[in-house]
């Protein structure tokens, strides 16, 4: 069995993160999103795979190589014009013809799990979860022996969604590539509606959509919950270590810290004293953080700097970032205004864009995003987006 991972797009909407990369080498629980759905694929016997990149193409490819160290075998084709999900499948599909194939989206987590119970079925099946909110991939809608993918958007609590990972036979490629829409998920649609045969559903126990940035906390939430124990670093007298809690090497934590599982700390980091990290906290390679911090539910992203005495919750930090001291961010209004469009922020603190200066006693409200490279002053208060952008 083959899997093709669709990984070229630019996720606009998370331009602050993927400016050389795409969505899928973004961080959760310190592992990529694409680490971690290489590693289900794997853990569920897979053994071959083919990435359709574009956008940052060169990110994937020098991470993942040929795939031996994930003791997968990868190869990969270049989609260069960003022309849908579907045209996406199309080059996927060319490198394996008239094989059955999993289909996986290159930007959301889904437990390993997930890609067992695929497997498990017997052909054509798609994979479905629970989410909290709409999918661009859609709902499902199962009558009898029918399957319907639902694209308007109702009340998603409590409702199956597709998750855009599917087991495909090469009759049912051949039909969708022949299609002239740009998205897989429609496409399949389609051809369900037209009388094909229903596919089986399988079901994974957990499974994120990332779109927004504020979606990159939930995903690590997630994540987190399959993190397993590794203490590699150095921890001084008097640290307090609850649940599960992963340090990487060369890592320092210094005395007088309490840390409160799930939470992960990447390689080469020192956590000055008295600082209370955790839970649902993911803390890259090479982060500095100063004395008494507190921060909780949050993703830190590597080579990132923390002044002391600052508070940070549910928030995103990007990458090479550097806050003052007592900077606080914590979650506020419940909605925010991003991209000129008003959205759900719900235990959503700021979202901090890669190599972001921010100064000291800056308060970020709830739900801001600071894109890339913003600049803060000290003593400021930011909100909405900053700096404005119309796009």
């Amino acid at each position: 069995m083959r899997a093709v991972i669709l990984t070229a797009g630019e996720a606009a909407r998370l331009r602050g993160w993927t400016t050389n990369r795409p969505k899928g080498m973004l961080p959760l629980a310190n592992r990529t999103i694409l680490e971690h759905l290489v590693e289900g694929l794997r853990q569920a016997g897979v053994r071959q795979v083919t990435m359709v990149v574009g956008h940052g193409a060169e990110s994937v490819m020098s991470l993942f190589g040929d795939g031996g160290r994930y003791d997968v075998a990868i190869t990969y084709a270049r989609q260069e014009k960003l022309t849908g999900t579907l045209d996406a499948l199309r080059l996927g599909a060319a490198t394996a013809p008239d094989e059955e194939l999993l289909v996986v989206p290159g930007d959301n987590f889904v437990a390993s799990q997930g890609f067992a119970a695929l497997l498990e079925q017997d052909g054509e099946t798609l994979l479905a979860s629970e989410a909290l909110r709409w999918s661009k991939w859609g709902g499902l809608e199962l009558e009898g022996d029918a399957v319907r993918i639902n694209y308007e958007a109702p009340e998603a609590v409590g409702r199956l969604h597709f998750t855009g990972i599917a087991r495909l036979t090469p009759k049912t490629i051949t039909a969708l590539t022949s299609m002239k829409a740009r998205h897989l998920g429609q496409a399949l649609q389609t051809l369900l509606a037209s009388g094909a045969a229903p596919p089986a559903v399988a079901m994974a126990e957990a499974w994120h959509n990332i779109v927004y940035p504020w979606d990159l906390v939930g995903g690590n939430q997630i994540a987190l919950r399959y993190l397993q124990q590794e203490l590699a670093g150095t921890c001084e007298g008097g640290v307090t270590i609850r649940g599960a809690v992963a340090i990487g090497n060369g890592t320092r934590i210094a005395a007088g810290c309490y840390l409160q599982g799930p939470l992960t700390i990447g390689s080469g980091c020192h956590i000055g004293p008295g600082s209370v990290l955790g839970p649902s906290t993911t803390i890259g390679d090479g982060v500095e953080i100063g004395t008494h911090c507190e921060i909780a539910d949050t993703l830190i992203m590597d080579s990132t700097a923390i002044d002391s005495y600052t508070h940070l919750q549910a928030c995103i930090i990007g990458e090479g970032s550097d806050l003052g001291a007592h900077v606080i961010a914590l979650p506020g209004p419940d909605e925010a205004t991003y991209l000129q469009s008003q959205h759900s922020v719900i235990d959503r603190g700021a979202m901090v864009g890669d190599g972001c200066h921010i100064g000291d006693r800056v308060v970020l409200q709830g739900g801001c995003v600071l894109w890339r490279n913003a600049t803060v002053g000290d003593g400021e208060t930011v909100s909405g987006e900053f700096p404005a952008r119309k796009n």
